[in-house]
């Protein structure tokens, strides 16, 4: 990210010095160590990889969320019993993943499966609809006693979740965390969340207010938003355009 908060300075000579030093396949490596999950849908052309990390890194709600990144809970060993339960979730997430969603955990945390990546596709039907949602998530290591904290790293509208990416847990989970509930079956409840926002506890009021009182103009902002963070898997790196109506984490 250092080297593209250069680029962001718009100094033609330093542009010019890091567009000689650090070719396409370097920003490939770079996307692909930051979004392990990103996958394209469509054929991308040489020279075009700097453009997709940059649009992906703007799709952010909080570049300086993104910039930190997740951080565990608490400090002590974790225990066996969780560390066992991680690997039997993972490895049910790679034989049988729920639909729409993939979870891996991250390679800088030694293997004790704190950190990990996720994706959501939009739900069909709904104004996610094409869009891959990426997600962080850290594990506390007295999970699954405690639940796990559930970040967007790509920018939607929606009432449920912060202008920071912060998911609310309650309206994921209106009931008690259970020791029944796993990774998957959170990033499930997440998903049902784009179907059907949860208006009576919302981490954007504004938002919230919107859905009840105008659900087309909702459904326009949030399909517009989709279209926009959520699909360059598909539509590919897009020039710099104006902020759509209602951006900045649901400043209407």
């Amino acid at each position: 990210m250092a080297v593209w908060s250069l680029l962001r300075l718009g100094n033609r000579r330093l542009t010019q010095i890091i567009e000689r030093e650090f070719s396409d396949a370097y920003w490939q490596r770079q996307l692909s160590h930051r979004w392990p999950l990103f996958t394209l849908r469509r054929p991308l052309g040489a020279g075009t990889w700097r453009s997709l990390y940059s649009d992906l890194l703007l799709s952010a709600p909080c570049l300086a969320c993104l910039a930190s990144g997740p951080s565990s809970w608490d400090v002590d060993e974790a225990s066996s019993w969780r560390q066992r339960r991680l690997r039997l979730e993972y490895r049910s997430l790679i034989q049988e993943p729920p639909y729409g969603v993939a979870a891996v955990p991250t390679p800088v945390d030694s293997g004790r499966l704190s950190q990990w990546h996720a994706v959501i596709c939009g739900p069909p039907g709904s104004p996610y609809q094409g869009g891959a949602f990426f997600l962080s998530l850290t594990v506390p290591h007295s999970y699954p006693l405690r639940p796990p904290l559930i970040r967007f790293l790509t920018k939607v509208f929606h009432p449920n979740v912060s202008r920071h990416g912060d998911v609310g847990l309650d309206a994921i989970l209106p009931t008690n965390w259970s020791l029944a509930l796993t990774l998957a079956k959170v990033l499930v409840c997440v998903q049902s969340l784009l179907t059907d926002p949860y208006t009576e506890v919302s981490m954007e009021p504004r938002i919230a207010r919107l859905c009840i009182e105008n659900r087309p103009e909702f459904e326009r902002l949030a399909r517009l938003w989709t279209w926009k963070y959520a699909m360059h898997d598909f539509v590919g790196p897009l020039a710099a355009t104006d902020e759509p109506a209602g951006d900045g984490g649901g400043d209407l």
